[in-house]
């Protein structure tokens, strides 16, 4: 053997050694002690979830992580001890891998298997190349069954005709295009008969722009908005099947705190079924928002008074139509312990989402799941409801709606919430 060959093979018998050398470790071990493996390259032997991703990283865990407040009563109710041990269990679960993966098509719920890289920090992970994940199956939606009425609660994040106020500063008109597309197409695949939206702007410009693109294909879609004043705010609406069903009597509206672009929006309105003359009421409210890197409670004062106005203004809704079926959606800013969910619950609403599995969810951020969005239901509306379920077509996608591509033909990241599915067997 020539010398050249010789060092050649060599070269070849030391990265084969290496290779097998990198160290196949649980993340249990890896967990125990950092400092040992820290600059390392090791293989993680425990099957790893994505539950969250941004920009150039994946937050991994063994299992889904749930926001804290999801589960246990928290800070605002006084007893915290349950709240802190779940923050801690979701701290210690879970780690960070910086990778170069294409991160708007990794989905949350991705499986993760195998995966090779180096410590570089306490829960900090690298990988210079992409990583393969295998899809999670997404729940299909069957169309509704003959008889049924389908609602759907549904926060659209910043849907607005005029561009360029607070909430669209860096909303392009083709992104705006993207996002109609997306919606349209969204809605059309849930086959709805009412769809309750969050996020709207306020006004008729922006309802008419999302008719004008749902009934191109002979739809008959009508719609009620919020009555408000600033055209720059959000607000809410409910578009619906004008041939399944109509409104009725006018509707009932509170908010307050008129000075915020956040201020609580609350909005009641009467719906009766044109086949069987049926009626219920549908009340669609988005209650005080969270503030971005403040304390999960520092706006809880704030939603508490949201319900208090909201619970003032059922009874008057009720009187109004004339009815007692009371149906209860909307963006409420607020996991399932939570002092504004649970006062709701005490004052005789049902909660009627599923709770307790890893699929129960709406909303994702920082890697914590959990419900933002709601649906309640007063007793009587309550035994009329066939089944309510979160459709994932947006939360588990990465959080930017503009790192999709212009092409992108799919239904998912229309919006940041999970639409809520609700079938109705009125009597």
């Amino acid at each position: 053997m020539n010398k050249a060959r010789f060092v050649v093979v060599i070269i070849e018998l030391v990265f084969t050694l290496s290779v097998f050398a990198v160290e196949r470790v649980s993340l249990e071990q890896l967990q125990s002690d950092w400092s040992r493996y820290t600059n390392q390259t090791v293989v993680i032997s425990t099957p790893m979830v994505v539950c969250g991703s941004f920009y150039d990283s994946l937050i991994l865990a063994p299992e889904r992580l749930f926001c804290p407040e999801e589960r246990a009563v928290g800070l605002a109710d006084g007893d915290s001890t349950a709240y802190y041990a779940l923050a801690a269990h979701n701290l210690e679960a879970s780690v960070c891998l910086h990778c170069r993966n294409q991160y708007y098509k990794v989905r949350t719920g991705d499986i993760v298997r195998g995966l090779q890289a180096r410590v570089t920090g306490e829960r900090q992970l690298l990988t210079g190349k992409s990583i393969s994940t295998r899809h999670m199956p997404q729940n299909r939606l069957p169309r509704p069954k003959k008889g049924v009425l389908r609602i759907v609660g549904a926060n659209i994040e910043n849907y607005f005709a005029d561009l360029g106020g607070y909430a669209t500063k860096r909303t392009t008109p083709a992104q705006q295009a993207l996002k109609t597309r997306k919606l349209v197409a969204a809605m059309r695949a849930m086959h709805a008969d009412v769809y309750a939206l969050c996020e709207m702007q306020v006004g008729d410009k922006a309802p008419q722009m999302l008719l004008t693109e749902l009934n191109k294909q002979g739809g008959h879609y009508a719609y009620v908005a919020m009555p408000m004043e600033n055209m720059d705010r959000i607000g809410g609406c409910i578009i619906y099947d004008s041939l399944r069903v109509r409104q009725y009597l006018t509707p009932l509206s509170a908010y307050g705190d008129t000075a915020s672009h956040y201020h609580a929006r609350m909005f009641a309105v009467g719906v009766e079924e044109i086949q069987t003359g049926e009626r219920f009421i549908i009340s669609l409210n988005h209650l005080k928002s969270k503030r971005p890197g403040r304390n999960q409670y520092d706006t809880n004062e704030r939603r508490m008074q949201n319900t208090d106005s909201l619970l003032a203004m059922l009874p008057q809704a009720v009187a109004l139509f004339d009815d007692a079926d009371v149906l209860l959606l909307g963006d409420y800013n607020c996991y399932t312990m939570e002092q504004p969910i649970q006062t709701l619950v005490r004052a005789g609403y049902r909660e009627m989402l599923p709770l307790g599995t890893s699929a129960d969810y709406s909303y994702s951020f920082k890697g914590e799941a959990g419900y933002l969005d709601r649906c309640f239901a007063s007793p009587s509306m309550a035994a009329q409801i066939v089944c309510v379920r979160p459709w994932h077509i947006n939360a588990d996608w990465y959080y930017q709606h503009g790192a999709y591509k212009m092409k992108d033909k799919s239904l998912h990241r229309y919006a940041d919430h999970d639409p809520i599915i609700v079938d109705l067997k009125l009597r």
